[in-house]
C-alpha cells in the first residue's frame, strides 16, 4: 500500500517508515497535518498514519479535512495516540478515523492493523468496480429505454396511419376517436364499401394492451381488409349479405386458431354490413360492449340488446347475425370497453348508462360535431394520466 506517516517527531518518522517498509508497502513522511494534505493533493495514498497532538494541523483536523473533501476513493486513517479514555476515542471516530494504535508503537499490534485496513480497502475497491459496472449498465439500460421509446412513438404513428381517413362513403357517414392506453394499443376498427349498395364495418378490442396487443390488432386489419382470403365474392350480393358477418367471424375464429399463435390474446368486436338499399344493418356482437342504435322511428338512441363470445378463445364457436332496420337518418354507436373504465368527475367509473344519456343529450348536433362534443362532455382528452385500457368510439350514419 502507499501509507503517508504524519508526525512531528523525526525517530516516530523513521521507526514507522523502518516497520512499513520491511512489511513491503511505500512510505512517504510528513511533519504536520498542513503538509500532509498538501501532499495528499498530489498523491495517491491508501492509508494514512497521523499523530493526534501536532502543529499546524493536528490528527483530528487532518481527519475532518481528509473526509470533507469527498475524494475520488477512500483513505483510511489510522490515528496515533498516547490518550487514553472513551471520550478520545469518540472524538477521534467523529473525526473520521477509522482506527487507532497507541504509542509506543508495538509492530504486530500495528501489523494486525494494516490487515483489517486491507480488508476494508479490498471491499472498498470492490465495490468501486461493481458502481462502476452498474452506472455502465444504467447507461446501457437508460440508452435502451429512449431508443425503445423512440420506436414505440414511431409505432403510435405508423398505428394510427392505419387506421381509416376518409369519413364518407356514398350515403354512410363515420366519425371516430381512439386513443390508446399506452403509446401503441390493441383497439383498432376499419370500414370500406364492399360494393355499391354494402357497407362494410367492425371495430375491434383485443385482450390486454401494449406491443403484443398491438401487433395483433394490425394483423386483423389485413386479415379483415377488402382483399383477404376470408372475405367470399359470391356472398357480395343483397341475397346473402344477412350471413356474411357470422360467416366472417367464424372463418376468423378459426383462422386464429388455426393459423395464428395468439398465446393468451383474444378478442372482442362487432363485425357488419350497411345494406344501404334495403337499408338494413346486419352485424355480429362477439363479446363487444353493446352498441347504441337511433333510428327516426324511435326517436331516441337505444342500446341494442345482444351477446356473442369472443373470438380466439374456443374453437368452433358459431356466431348469429343480427339484423335491424336502418332506414335514412339512423345512428349506430360502437365503443371498446376501455371507454367504461374512465373516471368521472365524481370519481366513479363510466357507465353504459352515462354513454347513453350522452349519446341522448347530443342527438340532435350534426355527426361531424358529435364526436367533438362527446369528447368534452366524456372529458376524453383530460384522461390521459388515468385512462387504464384503450378507447375506440365509432358513430355511423346512414344519410
Amino acid at each position: 500500500m502507499n501509507i503517508l506517516v504524519v508526525d512531528d517527531a523525526r525517530d516516530m518518522q523513521l521507526i514507522l517508515r523502518r516497520i512499513l517498509t520491511l512489511m513491503g508497502h511505500n512510505v512517504v513522511l510528513a511533519d504536520h497535518g498542513q503538509a500532509a494534505w498538501e501532499l495528499m493533493q498530489q498523491q495517491h495514498f491508501q492509508l494514512v498514519i497521523s499523530d493526534w497532538v501536532m502543529p499546524c494541523m493536528d490528527g483530528p483536523t487532518l481527519c475532518r479535512t481528509i473526509r470533507a473533501a469527498n475524494l475520488p476513493y477512500y483513505v483510511y486513517i489510522i490515528l496515533l495516540t498516547g490518550m487514553s479514555g472513551k471520550q478520545n476515542l469518540i472524538h477521534g471516530m467523529e473525526a473520521g478515523a477509522d482506527d487507532f494504535a497507541t504509542k509506543p508503537i508495538v509492530r504486530e499490534e500495528l501489523e494486525v492493523r494494516l490487515r483489517a485496513a486491507q480488508r476494508v480497502l479490498d471491499l472498498e475497491h470492490r465495490l468501486e468496480e461493481k458502481n462502476r459496472h452498474l452506472e455502465s449498465v444504467n447507461h446501457s439500460l437508460s440508452a435502451a429505454q429512449r431508443l425503445i421509446q423512440s420506436d414505440l412513438e414511431r409505432a403510435a404513428v405508423l398505428q394510427t396511419g392505419v387506421l381509416p381517413s376518409q369519413k364518407s362513403f356514398g350515403r354512410v357517414s363515420v366519425d371516430w376517436f381512439f386513443q390508446p392506453a399506452q403509446y401503441i394499443g390493441g383497439d383498432t376498427f376499419n370500414y370500406f364499401p364492399l360494393n355499391d349498395e354494402l357497407f362494410f364495418f367492425y371495430s375491434i378490442d383485443v385482450s390486454g394492451h401494449g406491443i403484443a396487443s398491438a401487433l395483433l390488432s394490425m394483423c386483423l386489419q389485413t386479415l379483415l381488409s377488402a382483399t383477404s382470403e376470408l372475405h367470399c365474392p359470391e356472398e357480395l350480393d343483397t341475397p346473402h349479405v344477412a350471413v356474411i358477418p357470422e360467416r366472417l367471424a367464424t372463418r376468423l375464429n378459426q383462422h386464429l386458431h388455426e393459423q395464428l399463435d395468439t398465446g393468451d390474446h383474444y378478442l372482442t368486436l362487432i363485425l357488419g354490413v350497411v345494406d344501404t338499399k334495403q337499408e338494413q344493418l346486419h352485424f355480429v356482437q362477439a363479446g363487444h360492449p353493446q352498441p347504441f342504435i337511433y333510428t327516426p322511428v324511435s326517436g331516441r338512441m337505444e342500446q341494442v340488446d345482444c351477446t356473442g363470445f369472443p373470438i380466439g378463445l374456443l374453437p368452433d364457436v358459431e356466431y348469429e347475425t343480427i339484423s335491424v332496420p336502418f332506414p335514412s337518418g339512423s345512428r349506430f354507436v360502437l365503443y371498446s370497453d376501455g371507454l367504461l373504465e374512465l373516471p368521472t368527475v365524481t370519481g366513479d367509473l363510466l357507465s353504459e348508462a352515462m354513454l347513453l344519456q350522452a349519446l341522448q343529450l347530443h342527438l340532435g348536433k350534426p355527426k361531424d360535431a358529435l364526436i367533438g362534443a362527446l369528447r368534452t362532455h366524456l372529458g376524453l382528452d383530460q384522461v390521459a394520466l388515468t385512462r387504464p385500457d384503450d378507447i375506440s368510439l365509432l358513430v355511423m350514419e346512414l344519410q
